[in-house]
């Protein structure tokens, strides 16, 4: 779904709490290929494909977890509980590096 992954999953009742925001040293950029991520901190780029570059946007208009799932879920055919796991590993990526925090 998205370009970088990590592998863990969460239950439930975790994935209600996580509101994120993105860190102050992260810059977002929307180009025609997917988002562009910067992290001026450590000067490390990151690019998403439009999926990612949709969770992002989410995001940054606050929206939750279940929520990003809501939006998701009608905008693509597919297995609630995978694209659960995708979302779920694509925001675990962002906070690993440090992109967005709860």
């Amino acid at each position: 779904m998205c370009v970088v992954r990590q592998y863990s999953v969460r239950n439930a009742a975790e994935e209600r709490e996580v509101l994120m925001n993105f860190t102050e040293h992260t810059k977002i950029r929307k180009e025609k290929f997917g988002t562009v991520v910067f992290d001026t901190l450590t000067e490390k780029i990151f690019i998403t494909d439009e999926t990612g570059g949709e969770i992002l946007g989410l995001i940054e208009e606050g929206r939750d977890l279940p929520e990003i799932l809501s939006v998701l879920c009608e905008s693509y055919d597919g297995d609630e509980q995978v694209i659960r796991k995708d979302i779920v590993e694509f925001i675990d990526e962002l906070k690993s590096n440090n992109i967005a925090s709860v």
